[in-house]
């Protein structure tokens, strides 16, 4: 199973920054990816510029301003959803209110409705709409999620954890086993677990109201995005 299959963004090219950038930029020079804080030759100290004593944070001036405020920042972002261009303060889907996300999240004040030889039935939503709402959820979650830092990029799964009146975005390793993401989870939401004991009640991780197996690898039974529940049960 695909640990993340709507992994988003790159890392930022700078061996000193690596951060995780959902819409890095391209140096026009030696074409690596940057984060909007290294984007310019000047700040990642680019090789590929033919006279380096040129090379200042002004470089290039973009001739369409923001479709927001009218900046004319230093590098035109355009959005893949609306097509427009964009300041870096607002080139994300949030930052400039994309109507792509207004129409995902939103819900239609009357749903419309397909003849069917079993009566009238909603229609569902598309693939692409699905896949976009997960989409915005799952950057969503990255941008609050709590967890180990230890933990590498490439291996965190992203979860949303319910327990009781709890709640909260949480990665773990995709390597972990349940048994092991269920003491890190309780362990940060301040959960009483006493899994260590028999005869006290257990605490596990539900997902679409089916216990999952404590000793099971995480990438063989969730995938991130995922709503898991954590509750007690009492012992057998």
């Amino acid at each position: 199973m695909s640990v993340d299959p709507l992994y988003l963004g790159e890392h930022c090219s700078l061996s000193t920054c690596q951060t995780l950038d959902f819409l890095p930029i391209n140096c026009s020079f030696c074409k690596e990816v940057f984060c909007k804080h290294h984007h310019t030759p000047y700040n990642h100290g680019c090789k590929c510029v033919p006279d380096p004593e040129k090379v200042t944070p002004k470089t290039s001036t973009p001739s369409v301003p923001c479709a927001i405020c009218n900046l004319v920042d230093i590098v035109n972002v355009i959005c893949e959803e609306c097509r427009k261009t964009y300041c870096m303060s607002h080139r994300t889907l949030e930052q400039h209110k994309c109507p792509s996300i207004e129409s995902t999240v939103k819900p239609k004040a009357v749903a419309p409705v397909i003849s069917t030889s079993k009566g009238l039935q909603p229609k569902r939503k598309g693939a692409k709409s699905l896949a976009l709402e997960r989409k915005v959820m799952l950057m969503k979650m990255k941008n609050k999620s709590s967890g180990p830092g230890s933990v590498p990029q490439s291996e965190r799964l992203y979860l949303n954890v319910l327990s009781d009146s709890k709640q909260c975005n949480y990665h773990c390793s995709s390597r972990w086993t349940v048994g092991r993401a269920v003491d890190a989870i309780a362990d940060h939401m301040g959960l009483r677990n006493n899994n260590d004991s028999a005869s006290a009640p257990q605490l596990v991780m539900e997902f679409q109201g089916e216990a999952q197996r404590m000793g099971e690898e995480l990438s063989q039974c969730l995938q991130s995005g995922d709503t898991v529940t954590l509750t007690y049960i009492s012992p057998s």
